[in-house]
């Protein structure tokens, strides 16, 4: 892997930290390394990434972030069909405000629509990924970058 391609995956890394943040609060942990199978236990939603860099973002979490979430963005309490549904916006919004913070990088990427994912799933498809886990008041998450080699 090249440096600019290695340093492009650090700020598409960053941009997608710093979007979440905007939306909402979170404390992120340090990046890891992490290796396929990625399991999921609750809830998730999986972005696919096109263009100058390709992977998939996802962004999964037991049910009280992504309803921490709605209520910090909404001030309601999500929960069900409007719980899953906010999943997958919510999802979108993070994919597409880093797709735009990359221009700034003179990265050209796009996304792709967001897959809702409930109950447990064994993610693959890749070898190895970075993995941040963040918490908003107590509730676990974690945003995972699996980027495809050019």
């Amino acid at each position: 892997m090249s440096n600019q391609q290695t340093g492009n995956i650090t700020n598409l890394l960053n941009a997608a930290l710093s979007s979440i943040h905007e939306l909402i609060q979170i404390q992120a942990e340090k990046p890891q390394i992490m290796s396929a199978p990625l399991l999921q236990t609750d809830y998730g939603v999986l972005i696919g990434i096109i263009g100058d860099l390709r992977g998939r973002l996802f962004i999964l979490g037991d049910s009280a972030i992504f309803a921490q979430a709605g209520q910090t963005m909404y001030g309601v309490e999500l929960g069900g069909d409007m719980l899953e549904s906010f999943v997958g916006e919510f999802g979108n919004s993070v994919a597409g405000h880093t797709a735009t913070k990359m221009y700034d990088h003179a990265v050209k990427i796009d996304i792709t629509p967001p897959t809702t994912m409930q109950g447990k799933v064994k993610l693959g498809g890749f070898t190895t990924a970075l993995s941040v886990p963040f918490t908003i008041n107590g509730a676990h998450g974690q945003l995972v970058l699996a980027m495809e080699e050019n």
